[in-house]
């Protein structure tokens, strides 16, 4: 059969437009997200975000993906306050600076982390808290890791949390964790995450409060002799968004993000950390020796400190807030 003219050319523009397509590369991802962290690359809060990424590329169709840098970018304040200035995109760390998220950081707030994770998703308390994030930072939070148990590593041997008196004790800027260490009677000292190695290396603090999941990763063990294993509160990472990014979010995709965040966190976040803390202290005696792990009375140190937990919630959050903790069930 004979084409004509005109049949022939719409055969060849027909064959050009398929031709282009099957050589069409992936459409490039509409989102692509500069996420930030002050700990290396072996730290849980790291691995999850990593994961979750990759997750979230899969359930956008690639619409949304994103690449840590890892203890590269500075300390978590300068990181967050990069949010609002336009050099990040997500924050995954402790740090806020705001009293109502600082708060929950002091020993024996929480019960336990399930209670910590209930009382942060109250809707009334998240709400309080989402607005505070977006009026300091101009971010917007995704969610909470449960980031492990604070602990106590030391320069030298003490016997009691009465031998905290007067010692220069390391601490991020958080509110929880400086009060608590005052109620021991310690000198805290704020020092950013990414200086403390070289702090306790050069004796000018004595020991530091930090999570525990960290301690290994960051190779505190070789700055620091002793190990305490009683918990110094709850660690709650942080993930937060910029608003710009946000609002280019569509609203099926934020809810993506948030749901796979709260799908992913029990077995990406909690668990390993979980599971990490004591056969961290093992590798740590391996470092050290037997004897470099050394437990302090839990009574002794609830006693002092959960008075300091009850005067900042009702500060913080008002009148009544502790008891309204304590009864969140």
């Amino acid at each position: 059969m004979k084409l004509t003219r005109r049949q022939f050319g719409g055969a060849v523009a027909a064959a050009a437009i398929v031709s282009q397509v099957g050589l069409s590369k992936p459409a490039k991802a509409k989102v692509s997200l500069k996420c930030g962290s002050a700990a290396n690359d072996q730290y849980v809060g790291v691995k999850f975000t990593r994961a979750w990424l990759e997750e979230l590329k899969k359930r956008t169709n690639g619409e949304i993906e994103g690449t840590v840098f890892a203890g590269t970018l500075g300390g978590e304040q300068a990181m967050l306050e990069g949010m609002a200035v336009g050099t990040l995109d997500l924050y995954q760390g402790a740090y806020t600076g705001t009293r109502e998220f600082d708060i929950f950081y002091t020993a024996n707030f929480f019960r336990n982390y399930d209670h910590a994770v209930k009382v942060v998703n109250n809707p009334a308390i998240r709400a309080r808290l989402e607005k505070v994030l977006s009026d300091k930072y101009q971010g917007q939070m995704i969610g909470v890791g449960r980031a492990g148990a604070f602990g106590l590593y030391m320069r030298a041997n003490i016997n009691s949390w009465a031998d905290l008196r007067n010692k220069k004790i390391r601490a991020g800027a958080i509110e929880g964790v400086l009060e608590g260490l005052k109620a021991f009677g310690a000198n805290p000292t704020p020092i950013p995450f990414n200086e403390v190695y070289s702090a306790l290396q050069q004796g000018v603090v004595e020991g530091q409060v930090t999570l525990s999941s960290l301690v290994i990763v960051q190779k505190y063990y070789e700055v620091c002799k002793y190990a305490v294993n009683n918990e110094f509160g709850l660690g709650l990472d942080k993930f937060v968004i910029a608003n710009r990014v946000w609002r280019q979010i569509s609203p099926a995709h934020q809810k993506i993000m948030i749901d796979t965040f709260s799908e992913m966190e029990p077995a990406g976040y909690d668990k390993p950390v979980r599971e990490e803390r004591e056969e961290n202290f093992k590798k740590w005696e391996g470092f050290n020796g037997a004897g470099s792990v050394i437990k302090l009375d839990d009574a002794e140190g609830r006693r002092l400190t959960s008075p300091v937990a009850e005067r900042l919630a009702n500060d913080v959050l008002g009148a009544g807030a502790w008891k309204s903790i304590q009864d969140t069930v």
